[in-house]
């Protein structure tokens, strides 16, 4: 997996600052307006500032999830216009572990790679012959989304519940934004780290463990109360 910013708002919290300076008529500060209207929930001040990266070396099931953060921008390496004989795939680990099970997922690439270069060779069209490509088939996009966004996606993808390959993207895009902005790595976190009280609002067989769920607080909450 690749990730490069490719581009972002300079000063993000100063342009986000004089957007919501018109909201409320005050002076820009040095994000003390900005920390306010995150923690009130205005958070479409937050949209002002833009970060758009390349994501390269990752799979189609990826982008398949990262495309249902619908308030951003794409545009993916086409299956119908770019040839894939002989495309790279990703192997998760929990096959890749196994001698059995990598033998048995690689033979079925092989066998998916071969019987698409056929068609090719047979003159179907690669948009008709990519119907046969698997979720496993590298793909590169680029994305754009503006930092309210960024937030909801490391909201949800840092989670320890998100899958694994998208949470390695997260990580990899909080990492490029930490480069030149790491101010707002603070607001890059898992959904749990995003209240000023973490807690989880996963059940407790999903939940990572590191902070309390909701129906263990209540638990303890009604237990005082007795």
């Amino acid at each position: 997996m690749k990730v490069e910013l490719l581009s972002y708002t300079q000063d993000p919290i100063t342009t986000i600052e004089k957007a919501a300076s018109t909201c409320y008529d005050s002076d820009i500060t040095d994000g003390k307006i900005m920390r306010h209207c995150y923690k009130s929930g205005h958070h479409s001040v937050l949209e002002f500032a833009d970060f758009t990266f390349k994501i390269s070396g990752v799979s189609r099931a990826l982008t398949h999830q990262l495309v249902r953060h619908r308030c951003a921008s794409y545009a993916q390496r086409s299956q119908r216009y770019c040839k894939e004989d002989g495309f790279e795939y990703i192997i998760p680990n929990s096959i890749s572990r196994d001698c059995a099970n990598l033998a048995l997922y690689e033979t079925m690439i092989k066998t998916i790679q071969n019987v698409y270069k056929e068609f090719l060779d047979r003159g179907i069209p690669a948009e008709d012959a990519r119907y046969v490509l698997p979720n496993a088939c590298e793909t590169e996009i680029c994305v754009k989304m503006n930092l309210r966004e960024l937030i909801h996606f490391c909201n949800e993808r840092l989670c320890a519940c998100a899958q694994w390959e998208i949470r390695q993207l997260a990580q990899a895009m909080k990492k490029e934004v930490n480069e030149v902005a790491p101010e707002l790595a603070k607001f890059l976190v898992p959904k749990c780290e995003s209240h000023e009280i973490p807690y989880c609002n996963e059940t407790k067989s999903r939940s990572c463990g590191k902070h309390k769920t909701t129906k263990e607080i209540m638990e303890v909450l009604i237990k005082s109360e007795d």
